[in-house]
C-alpha cells in the first residue's frame, strides 16, 4: 500500500455558498489572450530583468531559459535577410547583445549558487529579483497629484526604462533593430508585472469577500436582512419558512467557515511524531 493511501485522507475545501453564487463573469476570450501573451511576456521580461534587478530565486532565472532566449536571438539574426548596410550593423549589435544577455544570466546564476541552493527557508525560490534601490527613494514621493506607490514602480516606471531606451535606439538607424527588441521586451516586462498585480489584487479581494460573507451569514439566514444591510451579501433564493430548517442551514454554513487547516488531513501521523518533521528545523522527513 502506498504511503498516501495508507496514512492520508483527502479532505476537500469547505464550500462558501455566498462566493459560489456570486462568481464573477469569466471572459474566456480575455483569459485565452492573457495566457497567450504571458507565454511570450515571461521570456521577454527576462531580457530586461537580468539588467534591472538582482538576487533572483533559484527557480526564476534558469540557465536553460537564458540559453533558449540567447539561441532565439542568434537564430533570428542569422535567418532575417540583410537588405542594407545599416541593417547589417543592427543584426551584428543584436547578436552581440545576445551574448551580453547570456553573460549577465550566468552571473546571476553564479550569485544564486554562491548563496546556496539547499532546501531551506532562507530565500523564496521563485523570487523575480529585487528592484534597484533608487526606486525605493521614489516610492512615497508625490509627482504632481499622484503619490508614487510600489504598484506604479513595478507596472509603469520600471518597464518604462527599457521602453524609453528602446525608443532612443530606434531613432538611430544602425541601432534601430536593437531598439525594437528593447521596446518589445519592455512592453512584455510591463504586461507581466501588470498581470501579476491583478492576480494579487484578486487574491486580496477573494479573502475580503470571504471575511464579509463570514460576518454577514447570520443576517442573511436568520435575520433575513436585505442586501443593503448585509454589505451586498445575499442568496438569490427563497429561504425555508420553517425556523428549524433555516437554523440547520445556518449551522451548516457556519461549519463551513470553521476549518482553516491544510487540505491534507493526517490523523494517524498526528499521533506518530516519528513520521513528521522535527520541531527544531521545521523540515519534513521523507521516511
Amino acid at each position: 500500500m502506498s504511503t498516501e493511501s495508507q496514512y492520508y485522507r483527502y479532505n476537500p475545501e469547505k464550500r462558501n455558498i455566498f462566493i459560489e453564487v456570486h462568481q464573477p463573469r469569466i471572459n474566456h476570450v480575455k483569459e485565452f489572450f492573457i495566457g497567450f501573451f504571458m507565454l511570450f511576456a515571461t521570456h521577454a521580461s527576462a531580457v530586461c530583468e537580468v539588467f534591472l534587478r538582482k538576487r533572483f530565486g533559484e527557480r526564476y532565472i534558469t540557465l536553460a531559459q537564458s540559453i533558449g532566449i540567447f539561441l532565439f536571438m542568434q537564430i533570428a539574426v542569422l535567418w532575417i535577410p540583410v537588405r542594407t548596410s545599416s541593417a547589417s550593423i543592427g543584426y551584428i549589435l543584436v547578436g552581440l547583445f545576445s551574448w551580453v544577455f547570456l553573460v549577465m544570466s550566468i552571473i546571476h546564476r553564479l550569485e544564486i549558487k554562491k548563496h546556496g541552493t539547499a532546501y531551506d527557508f532562507k530565500r523564496f525560490s521563485l523570487s523575480d529579483g529585487e528592484i534597484h534601490p533608487l526606486w525605493y527613494k521614489i516610492i512615497g514621493k508625490k509627482i504632481g497629484p499622484i503619490t508614487v506607490t510600489s504598484y506604479h514602480v513595478h507596472v509603469l516606471l520600471e518597464p518604462l526604462v527599457p521602453i524609453v531606451l528602446g525608443f532612443i535606439l530606434f531613432l538611430i538607424e544602425p541601432t534601430r533593430l536593437l531598439g525594437v527588441l528593447w521596446i518589445i521586451c519592455g512592453l512584455g516586462f510591463g504586461f507581466k508585472n501588470f498581470n501579476k498585480a491583478q492576480q494579487g489584487r484578486d487574491w486580496v479581494l477573494d479573502n475580503i469577500d470571504k471575511q464579509i460573507s463570514n460576518q454577514m451569514r447570520y443576517d442573511v439566514f436568520i435575520g433575513r436582512k436585505p442586501k443593503k444591510d448585509t454589505k451586498g451579501v445575499y442568496l438569490p433564493m427563497d429561504l425555508p419558512e420553517d425556523p428549524i430548517v433555516t437554523q440547520s442551514l445556518y449551522e451548516m454554513v457556519d461549519t463551513s467557515f470553521e476549518s482553516t487547516g491544510d487540505f491534507w488531513v493526517n490523523d494517524e501521523l498526528d499521533d506518530k511524531p516519528e513520521h513528521g518533521g522535527s520541531e527544531s528545523g521545521g523540515m519534513v522527513s521523507s521516511g
